[in-house]
């Protein structure tokens, strides 16, 4: 099998999964679980920012927000007397939401990795990272940036 074919696979299957756990155990639609993953992260950040960390457009995000609003896991400010940006907070039921989907995530990754040994986890880890960074030679990181929570 060719890299791009793993790589493709891997990613489907692993966020398929992580998809379903989501929806049944916390009902949250496609694109919620990575926004509040990265909130953990970056709570207060505005719209742009939270796009860019979870590789989506900012159209998608806002529609994203908007059904998170609604559904009342956030709600969206200004700060400072900035009007032209709206930023992204928690709220309570949010809060408690990302805390599973985080708990979630961690079981997710340690059944997936659990055919390795930890040095072999640990070397995936910084080879992923390291493809991840050629790929996006641009900045020479990993565009995502990861909850180590």
């Amino acid at each position: 099998m060719t890299a791009h074919y793993l790589f493709m696979k891997t990613h489907l299957t692993f966020s398929r999964k992580i998809s379903n756990r989501a929806q049944r155990e916390l009902g949250l639609s496609p694109g919620q679980p990575k926004v509040l993953d990265c909130l953990l992260v970056h709570e207060g950040s505005d719209q742009k920012t939270i796009a860019a960390n979870c590789e989506i457009e900012q159209a998608t995000l806002g529609s994203i927000l908007l059904r998170m609003e609604e559904s009342g896991l956030v709600e969206r400010r200004q700060q400072n007397g900035n009007r032209r940006s709206l930023f992204v907070y928690f709220t309570p039921k949010g809060r408690e939401v990302a805390e599973k989907m985080k708990t979630i995530f961690e079981e997710e990754d340690a059944a997936a990795l659990s055919a390795l040994s930890t040095e072999e986890q640990q070397n995936l880890i910084e080879l992923l990272t390291r493809v991840c960074a050629k790929i996006n030679e641009k900045t020479g990181v990993c565009s995502i940036e990861q909850n180590n929570g």
